[in-house]
């Protein structure tokens, strides 16, 4: 017997993400999409010109997906400054939550709106949308079944190619502090800390190499200290080319994982190299999983569809996406500027 489809909408559609989760609304069989809700035209008419975001069902007035009873949940994927408020509203309205990353640019964003989340019984996930492809979630199955053994290291790469339009972000349009590693990095903090949990220090190192005028950060490493490891993540904004170099590594005294690249570029498609039986193993030990499809967003989107279903529970905790945020907030710092009311 065929399942209902699950009645879902979103809220904003300018973030660089939306496009994605937007095809995959549109598309599964699994979603009834009752709406979209973006109040600027231009953003509009600019997502129904890309493949993956036209013929979408626009709404005109927000409360037609709050106040609808059959819309169980929501995606939040408006620009930025726009996304508290968005989540916000939905969560007051009784919704299940998907919210794009980051959580705001304060402390206070995400103890608000996790907690609000909790205290409702609703669910509240994170868009990093790598924590839920298959080469990422088999690394995570393996540190929850204990089969790195201790795990002293953790390191990633994961930066961007220069391009100018990284000064969007400065003057008056700047909301945030950090940087790339605000913008990019935070995706690696969340990977990291999945394996590791809350480090006990952080040591940042954000620095302006190419961008001197503007200030903007566009290099980065951040040491996150754990009582028995290090990880060590590095973001920037200056590389020639971004796919090819982006890794995420893991290394424990039983086994080891190398994920790279985190998506297909030219002829390498998204794996992971596993390093199982201890230095006995030799190279022998070594074996290259991939992915077997590569879909981006729908992952995420399709693990929220199931935990509204109950057929499962979600993979991140509120608690985990608290400290990721609280880290990243430790990390780059705070802005006192104000959201953009939906």
């Amino acid at each position: 017997m065929s399942k209902q489809p699950v009645r879902l909408g979103m809220l904003g559609a300018q973030h660089g993400h939306a496009a994605g989760k937007l095809r995959w609304l549109r598309d599964l069989d699994e979603i009834d999409l009752a709406g979209v809700y973006e109040p600027c035209a231009d953003a509009r008419a600019a997502k129904e010109s890309e493949p993956n975001s036209a013929g979408l069902p626009y709404v005109d007035d927000i409360d037609r997906l709050l106040e609808d009873p059959s819309v169980l949940g929501i995606l939040i994927g408006g620009a930025e400054r726009q996304n508290p408020s968005y989540a916000r509203r939905a969560l007051q309205a009784g919704k299940h939550l998907l919210m794009e990353k980051a959580c705001g640019w304060t402390h206070a964003h995400a103890d608000e709106l996790t907690g609000l989340a909790e205290s409702s019984g609703l669910l509240f996930q994170m868009g990093y949308n790598n924590r839920l492809t298959p080469h990422f979630r088999r690394v995570l199955d393996m540190v929850d079944e204990g089969e790195f053994g201790d795990i002293y290291r953790v390191r990633s790469h994961m930066c961007s190619f220069y391009h100018p339009s990284a000064d969007t972000y400065l003057g008056r349009d700047r909301y945030f502090n950090g940087g790339i590693f605000y913008n990019l990095g935070s995706h690696a903090l969340d990977m990291a800390m999945a394996v590791l949990g809350t480090p006990a220090k952080v040591h940042s190192f954000l620095r302006c190499d190419r961008f001197i005028e503007s200030g903007y950060i566009d290099n980065a490493t951040v040491v996150l200290e754990h009582p028995n490891a290090i990880a060590t993540l590095e973001a920037s904004h200056l590389e020639t080319e971004q796919v090819r170099p982006r890794s995420f590594e893991v290394y424990g005294s039983e086994a080891q994982a190398i994920v790279s690249p985190w998506a297909s570029i030219g002829d390498r498609a998204p794996a992971v190299a596993i390093h199982r039986g201890g230095p006995g193993a030799g190279a022998d030990g070594w074996k290259v999983y991939g992915t077997g499809r590569e879909a981006p967003f729908r992952d995420d989107v399709e693990h929220f569809v199931a935990c509204i279903r109950g057929e499962c529970q979600p993979r991140f905790s509120y608690a985990h996406d608290r400290a990721v945020h609280h880290t990243l907030m430790d990390i780059c710092g705070e802005t006192d500027v104000a959201e953009e009311v939906a």
